[in-house]
């Protein structure tokens, strides 16, 4: 694991948008955290089969009533990377789906309430992603883009109209 193999999938992430709504992923992503993360993680275990890779639950997050799901990805070497495959949810202005690099999961913990808020706990671990899961997975978050498109048309109309 590597800043590298990051830069590699959340460009990724990004080509799912469609190229309008490319400078939008937080607005466009929003409710899709669970399947994204979880395509991540498939794409990590790829690039490196070592790696352990746990999906970390946040709840009230960001002072939203909002649940979210975030990776801690654990390499040979025991380093923790610790990374939000929707990050522009909660901050739009982020460069990275790294958020940090720690030694140890509790750390890990911590500093995500930290930065989110709310609770985090360590939820499943992640083995692997077949393909049936992964076209699930693509399916909701491409429904989960479509509507969300709608709902910028929506606000955009009626702040026109106002």
């Amino acid at each position: 694991m590597n800043e590298d193999v990051i830069k590699k999938i959340q460009k990724q992430i990004v080509r799912l948008l469609p190229v309008a709504g490319q400078n939008q992923p937080g607005i466009l992503l929003a409710d899709s955290c669970s399947e994204v993360s979880r395509l991540v993680a498939g794409c990590i275990k790829i690039s490196d089969k070592s790696n352990r890779i746990l999906i970390i639950k946040g709840i009230n997050v960001c002072g939203t009533q909002k649940a979210h799901d975030i990776l801690a990805v654990i390499t040979v070497n025991n380093q923790i990377y610790v990374v939000d495959s929707t990050i522009w949810q909660f901050f739009p202005q982020a460069k990275s789906i790294l958020v940090f690099i720690v030694n140890n999961i509790d750390i890990a913990l911590d500093k995500a309430k930290a930065m989110y808020g709310g609770e985090w706990l360590k939820g499943e671990e992640f083995i692997q992603m077949d393909k049936n899961e992964e076209k699930k997975y693509l399916d909701i978050i491409s429904q989960n883009i479509r509507e969300n498109l709608k709902l910028l048309h929506i606000d955009y109309n009626k702040k026109v109209l106002e």
